[in-house]
């Protein structure tokens, strides 16, 4: 059957021959087929006549004609053009021949009948010139048998009869002639112009094809391209390339490939010594997606690396190993937490009142029996968040929850924390003086609270074993609400200065400032930055703060136009906050017309410690515009390291605690050491703060560090007292 539908081009999947449509050559062999068994069929009928008659009849005539339309059936594809007109010149010769021998009128007009129908085969074979000549070809039969059909009629009926079949030829001649042939020449016409329009379709769908295969395999990132199954049924070159696909044939399934997946995120997997991360997926059709491959072996190294360094500066920031107990940055964000919490807590103050029995007469390994003995009497006490803190020189830290008398708690920790030890060959009698700060009494933030519980310590009488912190002690006599007030209206009447402090290269070279805020107030004289930042924040403040030293900044910075140096304004997470914050600094600099690169912002570390998408999108406008950005204070917040790969940083400021023992604490040496190496492998500049001796500096400089911030160097001084002998100096060279 198959063989069949193949020789008649029943199926279109064959390929064109000279321009010869599959359904042309179709027709062709269908009539020659036909022609065929009626010429097959004559030719038994003469064969048949033959045997019982033992006339030769047409039998010759017939057997030939049988085996020229077999022979033209058989090369019917070859010889395309020559095989329909032998068919064509075949079907006339027939009905001249049946004329000439056949005196049968009815036979004549059988003949002329089947001249009538090759119009419309050469029509449909070969076109509308050759079908136009059998039509006129046909005017003679039709012209015989009006001869034929001239005798005169002897009586009515038969010239009734005889007008019947003029009319009846007639009609059939224009019928088959030029009615059938027009209907078929239109119609294949409009087939002609459909079929022309399908090829330039297919011809613009092939060209777009290899358009989007030239695309995709020469596009620069891995595709492959999966299917429903989870099958990759095709990949580019860099895909092949990246997978090392060539020795797996396409398609295979994609676990072949993604196979040892890293951690639960399902992005991430190994291959041999290649880590290949999934970036997208794009579904294209129902059953196709594209995969988007790419190697990020060296980005998880670097990551690898960032949380070995990040754990190391984890228990470096959290944890003294001296005394095997958090620190004072640990106790801070302890008490953040509880600050969200909303219910009532100290925060606690604990003096060792033995404090020199301790450092002189017992070395360090027994001290760490006391701390931890302490650390016991915590877990013992969970309302104390089971942890306490090591603040330095022999003083603790700890949070507690409080529900009666606040006297009374700090009465009852002050006994817990009094009791005999024995430390070696010594029974060691730990007493410690209790001083307390209240939630919310006393403060609404883990800083405050903190200072709050420390003056209260200082202003403690000697013979007192605890104290509670009143306001009424305060040094200015101000509440936090007055002060703020006064901030406020210091802000109003421009009280505030502005101070800069040099940051130089090793040798000197001066390569910016930083812009410092400075507060002599009218009726408390002058206030110490810290505390009046830490008034801004906590009243919501810090925002018009901000906004007020970059407008005078670049004020004065319009007085300078050439200045070569930036000046660095500190902004802290608040800041970041505001919807239109990088909208407000580009508006100060394009109000004084001030490039892009006269200020520098430097962030605190909180800024970039949680997962928020706003200030990285405030940031990333910032970094577009022109605008460097550095981290303040690094070593001291709540910031990972891995995290500033994610953020357009460009200086990474350490914080003099990371300095101070570099020569001599090991793992503090290797963790600065580490940082520095990160820091120019991302091309961040790295800048050590509080450097204020040569040894210092010299010690910095062997690991690397290159930019340095200290009174080494320079102090802060008022703004024009900087810039104008700085541009001076410059103008004279």
């Amino acid at each position: 059957m198959y063989n069949l539908r193949q020789f008649f081009h029943l199926d279109d999947s064959l390929p064109h021959t000279r321009h010869i449509a599959h359904w042309q050559v179709s027709a062709l062999r269908l009539m020659l087929m036909t022609v065929f068994l009626i010429s097959l069929a004559i030719t038994s009928h003469s064969l048949y006549a033959y045997v019982a008659s033992q006339t030769p009849s047409h039998l010759t005539i017939t057997s030939v004609a049988s085996t020229i339309i077999f022979s033209l059936l058989l090369f019917s594809r070859k010889y395309y053009f020559f095989s329909a007109h032998t068919l064509l010149l075949s079907i006339t010769i027939f009905a001249i021949y049946i004329h000439l021998f056949t005196p049968a009128i009815h036979a004549i007009q059988i003949s002329a009948t089947i001249t009538y129908v090759t119009p419309v085969i050469a029509l449909i074979l070969i076109g509308r010139k050759t079908s136009t000549c059998y039509t006129v070809l046909n005017l003679l039969p039709l012209y015989i048998i009006f001869q034929d059909l001239g005798t005169p009629s002897k009586n009515a009926q038969a010239e009734l009869l005889h007008n019947a079949h003029f009319y009846i030829h007639t009609f059939v001649f224009f019928f088959f002639n030029i009615c059938i042939p027009l209907a078929v020449w239109r119609t294949s016409l409009a087939a002609m112009h459909l079929q022309q329009q399908l090829q330039q379709h297919s011809a613009l769908l092939e060209k777009q094809k290899n358009l989007y295969r030239k695309f995709f395999q020469n596009a620069y990132s891995a595709i492959i391209l999966v299917n429903e199954k989870q099958q990759i049924v095709e990949a580019n070159r860099k895909a092949k390339q990246l997978l090392n696909l060539y020795h797996h044939p396409l398609p295979c399934h994609s676990q072949l490939i993604f196979n040892q997946a890293i951690g639960d995120s399902g992005q991430l997997y190994k291959r041999a010594n290649s880590i290949l991360q999934i970036d997208a997926k794009e579904r294209h059709e129902k059953s196709l997606s594209a995969w988007y491959v790419s190697d990020a072996s060296e980005q998880f190294h670097l990551q690898q690396q960032f949380k070995a360094l990040g754990a190391q500066h984890h228990q470096t920031k959290y944890f003294n190993t001296q005394v095997n107990l958090p620190n004072k940055t640990w106790l801070r964000e302890q008490i953040d937490i509880a600050v969200k919490g909303a219910a009532p807590f100290i925060v606690a103050i604990a003096d060792n009142q033995n404090l020199k029995v301790l450092e002189h007469g017992i070395d360090a390994e027994q001290r760490k029996l006391l701390y931890k003995h302490i650390n016991k009497i915590f877990e013992h006490h969970n309302q104390a968040n089971s942890a306490v803190a090591y603040l330095g020189s022999g003083r603790l830290g700890f949070i507690a929850a409080h529900n009666g008398a606040l006297i009374d708690t700090v009465k009852q920790w002050q006994q817990n924390l009094d009791f005999w030890i024995r430390l070696g060959n010594l029974q060691y009698h730990a007493k410690y003086a209790v001083s307390v700060a209240a939630y919310p009494q006393h403060g609404y933030s883990a800083e405050r609270l903190l200072k709050n519980a420390v003056q209260a310590c200082e202003l403690r009488h000697s013979n007192v074993l605890y104290s509670v912190f009143d306001f009424s002690l305060k040094k200015q006599r101000l509440g936090r609400h007055e002060m703020a007030l006064l901030l406020e209206k210091a802000l109003e009447y421009d009280e505030l200065e502005i101070y800069l402090q040099g940051k130089h290269f090793a040798c000197g070279r001066l390569i910016g400032f930083e812009a410092l805020a400075r507060w002599n107030s009218h009726l408390m004289g002058f206030v110490p930055a810290g505390e009046f930042i830490a008034i801004a924040e906590e009243f919501g403040l810090i925002e018009a703060l901000t906004q007020y030293i970059i407008h005078k900044l670049c004020q004065t910075l319009a007085n300078y136009p050439a200045l070569p140096v930036p000046i660095a304004v500190n902004v802290s997470a608040q800041d970041l906050e505001q919807e239109d914050f990088a909208q407000q600094i580009k508006a100060h600099l394009q109000r004084y017309n001030l490039a892009a690169s006269a200020i520098e912002l430097e962030l605190t570390e909180y800024s970039i410690a949680n997962d928020r998408a706003h200030p990285l999108m405030q940031l990333k406008s910032l970094s577009q515009f022109g605008i460097k950005l550095a981290i303040d204070d690094f070593g001291t917040g709540y910031s990972n390291i891995a995290r500033l790969i994610e953020y357009p940083i460009n200086r990474l400021k350490f914080d003099r605690s990371l300095l101070d023992k570099i020569d001599t604490d090991r793992n503090q040496h290797a963790l600065l050491s580490g940082m520095v190496k990160i820091c120019a492998k991302l091309g961040i500049a790295a800048l050590a703060e509080g450097v204020e001796t040569t040894p210092q500096r010299d010690a910095l400089a062997q690991l690397g560090m290159q930019e340095f911030q200290g009174y080494l160097y320079s102090t802060p001084q008022p703004i024009e007292q900087v810039l104008a002998p700085y541009v001076l100096q410059l103008q004279a060279h």
